[in-house]
């Protein structure tokens, strides 16, 4: 019901946008070379665009509107780099601050000015630590306030505004659009002293490998104007600091440093800033498996839907890293899924208990530290049901998502009602691994059916009547059912001749491809689609 390939058609066809963006320098919204594009979009971990329909996909309607409850959309995440030192002449830089890592939690940091930029500029002599306002952008874009129509023929606005660090880019129309921008100093060393740990610590499973940690080394991190504690007043504007720094300084009387105590969220001192592994992430996240991509995302999707805000997306991705760098590669098979989620969620329950979640790169920082104990019980005893009752949770969600991937309705369509019936019957403790194994072969033989429904409409489909430039789209989504339709194929011929199992490889090989033929006559494939099933195989 959630293929992989949803996610994966979703994260390459942004990764296509993004490159054209990049290339269309009159786009209003464009993307500089300076600007460095992080989060889920650019890991691979991104929700794919869902509707969520006011009810399950059982009612043999086409996609219609009306049906929506909210559409799911992944915003985008950017940041600008400014290096930590100014420029005097081609020859002369002058090292802005010395980086102090907090004592209590050492992903936070306060930026001490140096005597060299004090002398440079002497209406900072008498202050300690740089401010956040020293990086905050002003709230103007050209886009603000301008309207635009969707495809249904919807007007929205633009608004541009600035939420503490963050510059918010939204259109709130149907089809909404978020883009997210902060400046943030590249690190000034080549990595930080509390993070040093990770580059050595062992690696059972082998990842991330020796290759990809020296290419982590070398991208560095980054500080962003961001510390502990809440926001309670609009920022500082940049120009009204630069004017009198001394007024904002955490170590002056107008601002004393705020201590942040565990569970008691203070006021946040604006002379912190958080040490920000985003381009790290996104190459770890690139790198991971496709079983663990599937994994990741799934869970993002039932967080999304059942749990509270309590459990973050960034406390998944750090679990789904440790699990990554502590498992076994062959724990991460295919066959294994399902017993892959259960483990994420008990790792996140074991969490939630302990109220603790070791930072990825900086272990003595713990996630949870500053959350309220109550509320993490309270999550612990949700993620504890939804295991508990994982078959009925995940189905009744996934039954009332409407991929925008085109067609997928008549996938989706009907595919309801017969999962109720086979997903409760396979839940009998008493039932024998013969009536278990033929419904999962009537499972799979709907979901190949449905498959074949699907690549008979986009074989048929006329892309001058569909609307312009729906050629390409058509070929993309006939390449991700043939896909889907080659992995069950596969699932449906191994659990049906599981009985008779040849001991031969070829006579298996040679059984497995007149089974696909037969499966796929009338469908009028390519030869190639046979050896995509035999790839699987």
């Amino acid at each position: 019901m959630f293929p992989v390939e949803y996610i994966y058609a979703d994260w390459f066809g942004w990764q296509a946008y993004n490159q054209a963006q990049r290339a269309d320098s009159e786009s209003l919204i464009s993307l500089s070379e300076q600007t460095l594009v992080a989060g889920s979009l650019t890991e691979g971990y991104c929700i794919p665009q869902f509707f969520l329909r006011k009810n399950g996909i059982d009612h043999g309607k086409a996609f219609d509107l009306d049906d929506v409850e909210e559409h799911w959309r992944c915003d985008l995440d950017l940041m600008t780099t400014n290096e930590s030192f100014v420029e005097i002449d081609e020859k002369t830089r002058i090292p802005i601050f010395t980086v102090e890592h907090l004592e209590d939690d050492p992903k936070f940091v306060k930026l001490r000015l140096t005597k060299e930029w004090k002398e440079h500029r002497p209406r900072y002599k008498n202050v300690s630590y740089l401010h956040q306002s020293y990086l905050l952008p002003s709230a103007d874009h050209s886009m603000h306030g301008t309207e635009s129509t969707s495809f249904h023929g919807k007007k929205s606005k633009w608004s541009y505004t600035l939420h503490g660090p963050v510059r918010k880019l939204k259109s709130n129309g149907f089809t909404s659009f978020e883009r997210d921008e902060t400046d943030v100093f590249r690190y000034p060393t080549a990595w930080p002293g509390p993070a040093m740990e990770w580059l050595i610590r062992p690696r059972p499973s082998g990842w991330p490998s020796v290759d990809l940690i020296q290419e982590i080394f070398d991208s560095g991190c980054h500080l962003a104007p961001c510390g502990r504690g809440r926001r309670i007043h609009e920022p500082v504007e940049m120009l009204k600091y630069f004017q009198n720094p001394e007024l904002y300084d955490g170590g002056s009387t107008a601002q004393a440093s705020l201590s942040v105590t565990k569970h008691d969220i203070k006021i946040m001192d604006k002379t912190e800033w958080k040490t920000s592994f985003s381009i790290a992430e996104n190459k770890l996240g690139a790198s991971i498996s496709p079983v663990q991509r599937h994994v990741i995302v799934l869970l993002k999707i039932i967080k999304k839907f059942y749990f509270p805000k309590v459990v973050s997306t960034y406390c998944l991705k750090t679990i789904m890293f440790w699990e990554c760098q502590n498992r076994p590669r062959e724990f991460w098979k295919e066959n294994n899924s399902a017993k892959c989620i259960l483990v994420m969620l008990d790792r996140l329950q074991e969490c939630l208990e302990a109220n603790s979640l070791p930072h990825f790169f900086i272990p003595r920082s713990n996630l949870l530290q500053y959350e309220d104990p109550t509320k993490l019980k309270e999550a612990a005893a949700i993620v504890s049901d939804v295991k508990r009752n994982i078959f009925s949770k995940t189905t009744s969600l996934l039954k009332r998502l409407q991929s925008l991937s085109y067609m997928s309705h008549i996938y989706l369509r009907g595919v309801g009602a017969q999962l109720d019936n086979h997903l409760l019957k396979m839940q009998d403790k008493n039932l024998s691994e013969k009536d278990h194994r033929e419904m999962l072969v009537s499972l799979l033989a709907l979901f190949v059916r449905k498959c074949k429904e699907v690549i008979k409409s986009l074989i048929q489909a006329d892309p001058v009547c569909e609307g312009q430039n729906m050629e390409k789209e058509l070929n993309i989504c006939l390449q991700v059912y043939q896909s889907i339709l080659a992995r069950n194929l596969y699932k449906l011929w191994f659990t049906r001749s599981r009985d008779n199992a040849k001991n031969d490889e070829q006579e298996k090989v040679n059984d497995f491809t007149s089974f696909v033929k037969e499966e796929v006559k009338d469908l009028s494939l390519r030869e190639d689609f046979v050896a995509l099933s035999l790839h699987f195989f």
